[in-house]
């Protein structure tokens, strides 16, 4: 087992520079019992800055979501060492930039806090958002600060790596002109979604819905089995072409409407749709946007990778490679 977590560990290390060249040390020391560190407890120090075990569990528990993750127990030794390395290294690397954009005086105003908190929570209907937070186990403190430091790193990076140049808007058009199919746009609809096993269970769910005790998220927590119900079935605005022929009966719904049950091969499925917007072909108004920012995002990845590579090696950062090494996630 060690050899063969060692050699995981290895070919993680080799595809993740920055991982690497920070917790390489770490990797011999990985392999120990697990016991109960507190929550208090300090797992590194990123120029001054500690960080402790608790808030690396933290990360780790996003770390797990966006890996959908569900059991920890299910987890084998390296697939354990990975996220804590990866969860360590995410903070630790969070630390740097949020201590270069305030050393700059780059922050966050509270307007765009609140536009972000707003645009994360459209579509989730009455409490369903603070309802996910709590069954995900994640407090509203911890999701919003966590939000409060994206948004300032990104800031931070875009203002630091501007790369507009003047002829941007020339190679915009010109590329919005060859890849003109690139931005059209099928009808999209925004939907919730329930999936049940039988019909008895979809009958179930539609006396639920009908009896207008519980919204349409609420029921989608209790009764749908797919990934989605843990945030109210909200699949949020996709293209219906790319739904299987079977879903072709949404097209006829209204907004609010709800679907009758549909049955395909996957189970019993309902629907609500929330908004339906027309196909069409987007404006290069509408495009440069995201033209800028493929452009902005190539010129800023060499740069920003070997900037932060510098920037880590001109800090003092202090692994406690005992504690990273025997805490339990």
């Amino acid at each position: 087992m060690r050899n063969k977590s060692m050699c995981y560990l290895k070919f993680f290390l080799k595809n993740n520079l920055f991982v690497g060249l920070v917790f390489f040390s770490t990797a011999c020391s990985v392999f120990v019992e697990e016991a109960e560190i507190p929550s208090d407890a300090v797992i590194a120090v990123v120029n001054g800055d500690e960080i402790t075990v608790g808030s690396h569990r933290n990360e780790i528990k996003f770390l797990m979501r966006q890996y959908r993750v569900t059991k920890r127990d299910s987890l084998a030794v390296e697939e354990k060492l990975v996220l804590k390395i990866k969860g360590l290294n995410r903070l630790i690397r969070n630390n740097l930039l949020i201590q270069e954009a305030n050393s700059r005086k780059i922050f966050l105003d509270r307007n765009e806090f609140e536009v972000a908190i707003l645009e994360v929570k459209n579509g989730y209907e009455g409490d369903s958002f603070e309802e996910f937070l709590k069954d995900e186990g994640i407090s509203s403190e911890l999701w919003e600060n966590r939000l409060k430091n994206s948004l300032l790193i990104k800031k931070f990076i875009n203002i630091k790596f501007n790369t507009k140049d003047p002829d941007d808007e020339t190679r915009a058009r010109a590329y919005y002109e060859v890849h003109k199919e690139s931005f059209k746009v099928g009808m999209m609809v925004h939907a919730f979604h329930i999936m049940v096993a039988t019909e008895d269970e979809s009958r179930l769910a539609q006396k639920a819905i009908k009896s207008k005790k519980k919204n349409f998220s609420e029921v989608a927590r209790v009764y749908s089995l797919a990934p989605e119900s843990d945030i109210g079935g909200d699949l949020g605005y996709f293209e219906i072409s790319q739904m299987p022929d079977e879903f072709g009966s949404i097209l006829k719904l209204k907004k609010n409407q709800i679907s009758e049950t549909i049955k395909t091969p996957y189970g019993y499925h309902i629907f609500k749709v929330i908004d339906v917007k027309a196909a069409r072909q987007m404006s290069f108004s509408e495009s440069k946007k995201t033209i800028y920012d493929k452009f902005s995002r190539e010129k800023q990845s060499v740069k920003f990778e070997q900037w932060l590579l510098n920037l880590k090696n001109n800090s003092k950062i202090k692994i406690n490679e005992n504690v990273l090494s025997k805490f339990s996630l």
